[in-house]
């Protein structure tokens, strides 16, 4: 106890350092005088005793400093007089405060904006209980893994599922297409079926009401629903009596049960989660689902995922035809799934905002060398008067760090900047987008950096200074002529460094940039412009089957190339770039041999469901007998049209043409949905996948004639997607278009409405948004290291004033002198660039992945990289020296 009272008391003393200023007065008067008492008691005079009493205590003012020291923290006070002495030197010189405080803030903010988004999408956990218990169940696939299942294959992992405590699946499409009617008017929204389980596997609690449980997908249960919070507010605004109440959704009445918390966003962007029944058994192999699953306590998840995949294994030994999982089961963690996509994007942004902060920490280092070399004689007048070393560092430090302190503030108020920008910036590419924002731990990461910013920056200079001749700096009539050697060896290997860490980052972006040129410029395979996109969530009772679903496309179809402006309209059931749906598909006659020219005869090929004016919209090419027509209905012969990569792999011999093809064998199994279907037509490729990705194996089939299982799929799903040919432009028709598509049903509103150009977009928008991000640090570090280069040749021609006075006076010509500064930069730059694309070698590595059409050490790029670099020191360096070489001689030799 008595410990922490002298701890207390010291600290109010810190705090309030005159609190007992006039006790310690009377004391050491009262000592004092106890000191002459006793040496008049020796017999020494009244002058004697004073003096010799004063030779003992050490001196009034020292005697003070001891006592204070023992009475508060002297650490505390001596950084507090360090930093009202710095803010006192840094009033003096507010250019180099504002701007030394605006670099280190570019590097801080850089830093901090991509931590931010690190922090919550790899950092942080998803915000549900014990979220790393929570994992995507997939399957092995020879690629790797797929996260999509079939019911077959979910209801076989349900048997056995001892290490799981929750399993639930649930649409392969977490965020699906559906129809809301309220008030007799329809409204798109967006939703997901899942089983009972599905919010025990996330483990979160109702805001209001319940959530499933146990039984709501059970044969017979009622359809139920539970809506988002954010949903809720919406479009309920909080109205409690909510609860209870039915909604009409695509058609079917699901009665509302409960408001799940806004946690669940961090899964899915759904606004309402539909149950669904699950049945006990079921031999669907299709993969259109999702599995979840929780791992049950002290079970940890490779245990679990050992358990799982056994099952697998026996149940594909016994199963061989249904199960789709042949070759086992892994259990990646919910996040680790959801963020691998973006994981080697994030990576590569926390490395080159480190380099975009060493760059600034040199870029001010280099400011307060010059600064502080011109005050050599201060200094030097500070440790004739008592400062040790460690006290010149201390102080030059203190500044550095409220430098640093003022551009972690900016860097802050950068980073609230870059964190609202986000969602323009990456789209739907960032999992978690709306949980992104400032928390304590970037707050705590602000102050880490600006802490290290400040000393990183400091600390070469505030040594440079402490280890110089102080007393020969005293002696020089001038601060350039104490700059001495050393300290233009440190200025130059910091700007070297600024050069350096420049190529690397520009090297990075300039890959990137090429990358994004290339993948940009890839012929998708039809004609983007002039084509307008849209979807509609259609109602699976009232389109039971695909004669239905066929006659009501068509009628869409006709009223809206009666628009004037449409040129042709058609549904399909997706559109390129979007998510596959893909069938194996056997070719008629040759279903018992084992290879056709070393291919497997069964391929998988994407499934297109198609109105016939398909490919007069997209203008895909027709290379080969005839497109559908309004002749292919539910009542013609079964008909398909081919693109030349299926063409070429099923008919080898290029005899495709009026050969027939089985769609779906081993996932149909309605014998009018499997009969062969003669190939009518051979289409051109089209980058179905997306533009990084070659032409897949694609069928194009009449939606009247689309089997009934695949229909009933796609109506659950998905929304139907229509595209549409314009001869304006497509964002005028909208309005028109909507009202047309509610004129053949008012139940079936359509929604989405996007260019062709903006749908390919955002398939290469992960790609941009690495792009910008890494040329935004790369431009900023160059502008940096422009700013260095600046600095370094203005700091020289301003110390070699009087020598090129000399020289000009003794006959140097302007040229002479532009042409030997100039030369000092370009030399400075050649050693930097080298030095930086050894790092770039290193920096493409990680952006392999990334790259598209383009090596990681591609010629033509770096030497791009090293003209700019080049182009950018000289114009750094032709300022100042050219500055120079207007230099009066005159005046120059008058200088000290």
């Amino acid at each position: 106890m008595g410990h922490f009272r002298r701890f207390l008391r010291r600290l109010i003393n810190t705090i309030l350092p005159g609190r007992e200023e006039a006790g310690l007065e009377r004391e050491l008067a009262s000592h004092l005088v106890l000191l002459e008492d006793e040496y008049r008691r020796r017999g020494l005079s009244a002058d004697e005793a004073r003096r010799s009493a004063r030779l003992a205590l050490g001196g009034i003012d020292q005697a003070k400093e001891r006592h204070r020291d023992a009475r508060a923290f002297r650490w505390f006070d001596d950084t507090r007089r360090d930093a009202v002495y710095a803010i006192r030197s840094l009033r003096r010189t507010p250019v180099f405060a504002i701007t030394a405080a605006l670099v280190l803030g570019l590097g801080i903010g850089a830093n901090t904006t991509v931590f931010t988004i690190v922090n919550t999408v790899l950092l942080q956990p998803l915000p549900f209980e014990q979220a790393d218990d929570i994992v995507q169940v997939r399957r092995r696939v020879p690629s790797g893994s797929s996260g999509s299942f079939s019911m077959h294959d979910y209801l076989a992992l349900t048997t056995q599922r001892g290490s799981l405590s929750a399993l639930a699946i649930l649409d392969v499409f977490s965020a699906g297409r559906y129809t809301l009617m309220t008030d007799g008017a329809a409204e798109p929204i967006t939703g997901c079926r899942v089983s009972a389980a599905f919010f025990e596997v996330l483990g979160v609690s109702p805001v209001r009401g319940r959530l499933f449980m146990e039984g709501d997908d059970a044969t017979g249960a009622p359809p139920t629903a539970v809506i988002t919070q954010a949903f809720w507010g919406r479009r309920f605004a909080n109205d409690p009596g909510i609860v209870g109440s039915a909604l009409t959704v695509s058609g079917q009445p699901f009665t509302v049960i409960g408001v799940a918390p806004d946690a669940v966003r961090a899964f899915s962007s759904a606004d309402m989660y539909l149950s669904f029944t699950v049945p006990e058994a079921s031999r669907d192999r299709t993969n259109s689902f999702q599995v979840l699953a929780r791992v049950a306590d002290g079970v940890s998840r490779s245990q679990a995922e050992a358990h799982l995949d056994t099952i697998a294994r026996r149940h594909a030994e016994v199963s061989t035809s249904l199960t789709n999982m042949p070759r086992g089961i892994v259990l990646p963690a919910l996040q680790e799934d959801l963020v691998a996509p973006i994981r080697p994007a994030l990576q590569v942004l926390m490395v080159a905002v480190g380099l975009v902060l060493l760059i600034a920490c040199s870029n001010v280092a280099n400011l307060v060398l010059a600064r502080a070399l011109a005050r050599r004689r201060e200094i030097a007048v500070m440790a004739a008067l008592g400062a040790s070393r460690w006290r010149i560092v201390r102080h030059v430090l203190a500044e550095n760090m409220i430098v640093a302190a003022v551009g972690g503030g900016a860097g802050l108020l950068l980073t609230y900047v870059g964190v609202q920008a986000l969602p323009a910036l990456s789209g739907t590419n960032l999992p978690q987008s709306e949980r992104i924002h400032i928390d304590a731990y970037v707050m705590v990461y602000v102050a880490a950096t600006a802490g290290l910013a400040g000393i990183l920056a400091g600390l070469s200079p505030a040594l440079q200074l402490a280890r110089g001749d102080l007393l020969h700096s005293m002696k020089e009539g001038s601060a350039q002529r104490g700059s001495g050697a050393t300290g233009h060896r440190v200025r130059v290997a910091l700007t070297l460094a600024q050069i350096a860490l420049s190529t690397v980052l520009l090297a990075g972006a300039g890959l990137l940039m090429r990358s994004f040129s290339n993948l940009a410029s890839v012929e998708p395979g039809f004609q983007v412009d002039g084509v307008l996109t849209m979807s509609v969530s259609m109602t699976p009772a009232r389109y039971p089957n695909s004669a239905r679903l066929g006659a009501y496309t068509d009628a869409v179809a006709h009223r809206l190339e009666r628009i004037p402006g449409v040129v042709s309209a058609s549904s399909t059931t997706a559109l390129p770039s979007e998510f596959p749906i893909d069938f194996p598909v056997s070719v008629v006659g040759r279903s018992d041999e084992p290879a056709v020219a070393g291919r497997s005869v069964q391929l998988d090929a994407w499934y297109r469901a198609i109105n016939p004016h398909y490919f007069a919209a997209m203008n895909i090419p027709l290379r080969a007998g005839r497109v559908l027509t309004d002749s292919d209905g539910a009542g013609g012969a079964p008909v398909v049209v081919v693109n030349q990569a299926l063409a070429r792999a099923a008919f080898p011999n290029g005899d495709a043409l009026g050969g027939a093809l089985v769609i779906g064998r081993g996932y149909l199994t309605d014998a009018r949905d499997l009969r062969p279907r003669t190939i009518v037509g051979i289409v051109g490729d089209t980058r179905e996948r997306g533009l990084r990705f070659a032409p897949p194996l694609t069928t194009y089939v009449p939606v009247a004639q689309s089997p009934e299982r695949i229909t009933r799929l796609v109506l659950d799903k998905i929304p139907l997607r229509w595209v549409l040919r314009t001869d304006r432009e497509p964002a005028d028709l909208v309005p028109t278009v909507r009202q047309a598509v509610l004129a053949v049903d008012p139940t079936q509103p359509a929604a989405d409405f996007a260019t062709m150009a903006d749908v390919l977009g955002r398939s290469i928008s992960p790609q941009r948004f690495n792009m910008v991000m890494l040329t935004t640090f790369s431009g900023l570090a160059l502008a940096l290291a422009a700013i260095g280069v600046y600095g370094l040749t203005a700091y020289a021609v301003a110390q070699r004033t009087r020598e090129i006075g000399i020289r000009v006076s003794l006959g140097a010509t302007r040229t002479q002198l532009l042409r030997g500064l100039l030369g000092q930069g370009l030399r400075l730059c050649l050693a930097g660039t080298i030095l930086g694309l050894v790092g770039a070698i290193f920096l493409g590595r990680l952006l392999r992945t990334l790259l598209f059409g383009i090596s990681a050490t591609d010629g033509l790029t770096m030497v791009i990289v090293i003209a700019t670099m080049m182009a950018v020191v000289v114009a750094a360096t032709y300022l100042p020296a050219a500055r120079a070489c207007r230099i009066d001689p005159v005046r120059a030799l008058r200088q000290e």
